[in-house]
């Protein structure tokens, strides 16, 4: 990928947000929140360096964010890092985490043994399962959905968004079933490069992760 080029179908470059308290704990976030802890910080500085070039020769990319604070966080830290302009970024809150309902805060173990029948459901039709008091991923999809239809045609995004909605919105994007869409990797460090219905995995390079202090690029997982 040379630069962010436009094109008749909106090209996205999309991020997940850097590590969190919760992460690190592996606790459910959902739409609560926690804060980036330093290896998260230099996480979104790794990536943000790897792709400094490219970003900086595309001067008209709209900026977008889920308004959570940890993706508000590592929004203003690439556009610091970067010198982009962070009150032109559009926050959104149809790039928000699935709502976890009554799971949010709490880990995988903790659910299974205080929710026992909503891990028997979630088994049997994990795409349309809505957690009590939350969302199904069906729910994401559709929210995600009405948001890529209001991109500009031709005008390239920078979107900071989240593990599960990241997965979904790339499913979206290069039209992939719910199986490959769970099957999806997502570290913290890496952004994705989405146009014309391909997805191209962009890991930060190793030398920007060891020089902002990051001992591994980040969990691959969405919680």
């Amino acid at each position: 990928m040379s630069k962010i080029q436009a094109s008749p179908t909106p090209e996205i470059l999309l991020f997940r947000h850097g590590e969190t308290q919760w992460n690190r704990e592996g606790r459910y976030q959902g739409q609560q929140d926690s804060p980036l802890t330093l290896t998260g910080i230099g996480q979104v500085r790794a990536i943000a360096e790897t792709l400094r070039d490219q970003i900086n020769a595309s001067p008209n990319l709209h900026i977008w964010s889920s308004p959570l604070t940890r993706t508000r966080q590592s929004v203003s830290i690439l556009c610091e890092h970067l010198e982009l302009d962070y009150d032109t970024v559009k926050f959104d809150d149809r790039l928000m985490e699935r709502n976890y309902g009554r799971w949010e805060g709490l880990t995988r173990d903790e659910i299974k043994d205080q929710f026992p029948d909503d891990v028997a459901a979630e088994q049997k039709d994990r795409w349309s399962f809505a957690i009590p008091g939350g969302e199904s991923f069906a729910d994401v999809d559709h929210r995600l959905r009405a948001w890529r239809s209001g991109l500009v045609p031709g005008t390239p995004a920078l979107v900071m968004a989240h593990g599960g909605s990241g997965r979904v919105l790339r499913g979206i994007c290069t039209n992939q079933p719910p199986k490959a869409i769970f099957a999806f990797n997502d570290p913290q460090s890496s952004a994705f490069h989405i146009q014309n219905g391909a997805l191209q995995t962009i890991d930060a390079a190793s030398k920007h992760l060891v020089s902002f202090g990051c001992a591994d690029g980040g969990l691959g997982v969405h919680i």
